[in-house]
C-alpha cells in the first residue's frame, strides 16, 4: 500500500503538474496573495498575526478569513477531481469541476469541522486514539467528492470503512509527504531568509502565501492516490470506476 501510493501520486503529478499547480494558483494561489497583500496594507498586519487585526479593523479581517476559507475549499474541490480524472485518464473538465466546487463548499466545510473535531476529542483523551481517528478519517472529503451523491456521515463511514487494515501504511505515507513538504517549502524559502529583509514586505507575504497554496496542492495530490488506493484494495475496482461521478 505504501509504495503503491507513492507511485501513483508521484505519476499523477508527472503527467499533470501543470494543471495541477496551475489550477492551483489561479484558483486559491493568486487571490489570497492579491487579499494579503491588501489587507497588509489597510492594516499593517501579516497573515500570521489576523488574530490581532480582528481587533483592529474587523470586518476586511473576517472577510479575507472567509474568503480564503472558500478559496481553500473549491480549490481543494477541483484538485481531488483533477487527480481522480487523472489516475482515471478521463477527460477533466474545469467549467464542470468548479461548478461543483461551489456546491461543495458547505458540505465539505462541515465535514472538516466535524472531523476536526473528533480528531480533537481524540488526541484530548489520549494520543494515539487521537492518531487512529485522524488516520480513519484522513479519505473523508476526497470520498465525498469523488463518490458525489455520498453524504456528509456516509463520507465519513466511507473512509472508516476503506481505511480499516490501512491505518499505519498510510501514518507511513503521510510522514513521508509531510516531511517532503516541509523540505520543499524550505526550500522554496531559502531565498527569503537572505533577502527578504529587503523587499518589500508585501512582496515577502505574497511568495510565502504562493508558497503555501502551491504546497497544499502537493499533499492533496497524495492523499486522492491513497483513496484510489485504497478502494481498489478494498473493492478490486478498476481506477476509473472512481470518476464516473464527474461523467
Amino acid at each position: 500500500m505504501f509504495s503503491a501510493i507513492f507511485n501513483r501520486g508521484f505519476d499523477l503529478l508527472g503527467r499533470h503538474f501543470v494543471l495541477i499547480f496551475g489550477t492551483a494558483f489561479f484558483i486559491m494561489g493568486l487571490p489570497s496573495v492579491l487579499g494579503a497583500v491588501f489587507l497588509y496594507d489597510l492594516t499593517g498586519y501579516t497573515n500570521d498575526k489576523l488574530f490581532e487585526s480582528l481587533f483592529t479593523h474587523g470586518w476586511p479581517t473576517v472577510a479575507y478569513a472567509v474568503l480564503c476559507v472558500a478559496l481553500y475549499l473549491i480549490n481543494y474541490s477541483v484538485i481531488t477531481e483533477i487527480a481522480v480524472t487523472g489516475l482515471a485518464r478521463s477527460e477533466f473538465r474545469l467549467s464542470d469541476a468548479l461548478g461543483r466546487s461551489l456546491m461543495n463548499i458547505v458540505p465539505l466545510l462541515i465535514l472538516f469541522v466535524l472531523c476536526g473535531l473528533l480528531v480533537g476529542l481524540g488526541f484530548i483523551l489520549l494520543v494515539v486514539p487521537g492518531i487512529i481517528l485522524m488516520l480513519a478519517l484522513s479519505v473523508s472529503c476526497t470520498a465525498y467528492i469523488a463518490e458525489g451523491k455520498t453524504g456528509i456521515t456516509d463520507a465519513m463511514s466511507r473512509s472508516f470503512d476503506l481505511t480499516r487494515g490501512h491505518r499505519w501504511a498510510l501514518l507511513g505515507v503521510f510522514i513521508c509527504v509531510g516531511l517532503l513538504e516541509t523540505v520543499i517549502g524550505t526550500i522554496a524559502e531559502a531565498p527569503m531568509l537572505f533577502v527578504g529583509q529587503d523587499l518589500p514586505q508585501p512582496l515577502v507575504i505574497g511568495a510565502s502565501t504562493l508558497i503555501n497554496t502551491l504546497s497544499d496542492a502537493f499533499s492533496l495530490v497524495f492523499s486522492v492516490a491513497a483513496y484510489a488506493c485504497l478502494r481498489q484494495a478494498k473493492e478490486g475496482h478498476p481506477t476509473n470506476s472512481a470518476a464516473d461521478v464527474f461523467g
